[in-house]
C-alpha cells in the first residue's frame, strides 16, 4: 500500500469506523501488518487470522462487522472460507482481495454474496477505505442483505445513479484486462436449470472462447413471473462495465418490486436512465423478457438482438433486433402477453460466435 496524507485519510474516515471491527484473513504477514496498521489508523478495531480455518475459529468467539479475506490461502482457501461464512453467517458482509489470475475464483465467491473485491496489490488504500465505509453504511441502514457487489460498485439507490458519478476503478481494471473481464462475466452465469412449483426454466448457451461472452441472467418474482435478460457483451467497446451495470440495475429493480408485478418497458427505461448517468456505459445489444407462469403468457422486448419465440398461441414469432439498449429501445416492437400452453421456447444465434436457447416448461402437463 502507498502512504496516505492526513487530508486523504480524514476525508475517507467516518465516525462509524471508531466502533467497527474488521476481521482480516490473509496468509501474508506483511500484507496483514500493513493493512491492519492502515485500518487501525482509520479508527477500526482489527482482528487477524492467517488462513481460512483460523478465520472460522475466530468467528466462534468474535462478532466482526465486516470481513476482508484473501482467496489464495493454505489449509482452508479463500473460496472455501467464503462459502462457509456465507452459509453460517449470511448477514456478515465480506470483501475479497485477490491476485488478478484468480478472477474466476472471484466470480465464484461473488455468487456467495460478497459485497466487493479488490485486486492485489492494493495500490490505493482509499479504495479499501471507501469500500468498507459504503458497505458498513448499508449494514447500518439495513440494506446490506439487499445489495450485491455490482450494486455496491454503482451505488444504486432507488433505481437512480448520480449524474456525475466517476468511473469506478474496478471497471477500469476490467476494461484494461479483457481476458479477466471475459472470465469474470462467464463465471457469473447463473444455474442452467431453475424451477418454481411445476414450472421449470432451462437455458443453454454455446459460444466461442475467442470473443467477449453473451451473458444471460434471470430472477423469479413472488408474483410467479420469471424475468430475464440477454446481453452480447462483445457488441460494445465498454461491454464488461455496461453488462455489470445492467446486472446491478436489473436486480435492484427486481428487489424493489417486492410483491408487485414487473413490466418490461419500465425495466428497460430504468436501465437506460442509469446508462445515461455514467461514462462507463455505452449502447449494447440485449434482450429482455418476462414469462408469467401463473397465466401462461410471455413478453419479450428486443434491444439489439433478434429472437425466435415458439410454441405460443401466435405460432412462431420472429423478433427483429430494433434499437440497441441505450438508444431508447423501449420504442421497439415487442411480443406482449402472448399466451403459451405448457411449453415456450426462445432461440437466438450470432453467426459463428454463439447460440442461446431458453425453454420454459410446465412439468405437470407433460
Amino acid at each position: 500500500m502507498q502512504n496516505i496524507s492526513d487530508s486523504q485519510t480524514s476525508s475517507s474516515c467516518s465516525v462509524a469506523s471508531q466502533s467497527k471491527c474488521v476481521l482480516l484473513v490473509d496468509d501474508d504477514p506483511v500484507f496483514r501488518s500493513i493493512t491492519s496498521a492502515c485500518l487501525a489508523a482509520q479508527g477500526y478495531e482489527v482482528i487477524e487470522a492467517e488462513d481460512g480455518l483460523e478465520g472460522l475459529k475466530v468467528l466462534r468467539d468474535n462478532e466482526p462487522d465486516i470481513i476482508i479475506c484473501d482467496l489464495a490461502m493454505p489449509v482452508l482457501n479463500g473460496v472455501e472460507f467464503v462459502e462457509e461464512v456465507s452459509t453460517a453467517y449470511p448477514s456478515l458482509p465480506m470483501i475479497v482481495v485477490s491476485a488478478t489470475e484468480s478472477i474466476s475464483d472471484v466470480a465464484r465467491v461473488v455468487k456467495c454474496g460478497i459485497k466487493d473485491f479488490l485486486t492485489k496489490p492494493i495500490s490505493n488504500p482509499i479504495n479499501l477505505f471507501e469500500s468498507i465505509e459504503n458497505i458498513l453504511e448499508d449494514a447500518d441502514n439495513h440494506l446490506s442483505d439487499n445489495r450485491d457487489f455490482s450494486s455496491q460498485w454503482f451505488r444504486v439507490d432507488d433505481n437512480e445513479l448520480p449524474e456525475e458519478q466517476e468511473l469506478h476503478w474496478h471497471l477500469d481494471y476490467l476494461e484494461q484486462n479483457p481476458n479477466a473481464a471475459k472470465d469474470f462475466l462467464l463465471a457469473l452465469l447463473p444455474e442452467k436449470d431453475t424451477s418454481q412449483g411445476s414450472w421449470k426454466c432451462s437455458y443453454r448457451l454455446f459460444q466461442s472462447t475467442d470473443v467477449m461472452p453473451v451473458v444471460f441472467d434471470y430472477a423469479w418474482l413472488m408474483t410467479g413471473q420469471f424475468a430475464f435478460y440477454l446481453i452480447d457483451s462483445g457488441s460494445s467497446e465498454k461491454g464488461a462495465s455496461t453488462t455489470l451495470l445492467v446486472r446491478a440495475l436489473f436486480h435492484d429493480y427486481i428487489r424493489g418490486l417486492k410483491s408487485q408485478t414487473a413490466n418490461v418497458r419500465d425495466l428497460v427505461r430504468i436501465i437506460e436512465k442509469g446508462m445515461n448517468c455514467i461514462e462507463c456505459a455505452e449502447p449494447i445489444n440485449a434482450l429482455f423478457g418476462i414469462a408469467n407462469v401463473s397465466d401462461g403468457t410471455i413478453t419479450v422486448l428486443p434491444a439489439g438482438l433478434e429472437m425466435r419465440v415458439s410454441n405460443t398461441s401466435a405460432g412462431l414469432l420472429q423478433l427483429q433486433a430494433g434499437r440497441r439498449l441505450g438508444e431508447q429501445c423501449s420504442r421497439n416492437k415487442m411480443v406482449s402477453d402472448v399466451s403459451f400452453d405448457s411449453k415456450c421456447n426462445l432461440n437466438m444465434s450470432l453467426l459463428g460466435t454463439s447460440s442461446f436457447a431458453l425453454g420454459i416448461v410446465n412439468n405437470s402437463q407433460n
